[in-house]
């Protein structure tokens, strides 16, 4: 076995599972809708309402924990916490395929 695999897992498998395509487009759907939404609120659709979930709990839990914080403080957990939502559903995709 070369350096690079170990149990048959490389460099290009955490690339993929990391930054491939469906952590790409999960992490964008989750996002761009809701951010440009914040911007104009006229441009809110249906699109945002999974990221807009996902930034709801995390407020919610962040304002119990932290009280004393701003809103615009969640947007960084909501950046991580929808990057990993991203991953699980990369990590299934390449699961089921």
């Amino acid at each position: 076995m070369s350096d690079s695999t170990a149990d048959g897992l490389d460099l290009q498998h955490f690339r993929t599972v990391f930054a491939g395509r469906v952590v790409a487009v999960v992490f964008t759907l989750l996002t761009v809708p809701l951010v440009v939404g914040s911007l104009d609120g006229r441009l809110l659709t249906p699109l945002a309402y999974p990221g807009y979930l996902v930034m709801m709990l995390g407020s919610s839990v962040g304002s119990y924990l932290f009280p004393s914080f701003d809103l615009w403080v969640f947007w960084a957990p909501f950046l991580l916490g929808s990057y990993a939502v991203a991953v699980v559903a990369g990590v299934g995709y390449r699961t089921i395929r």
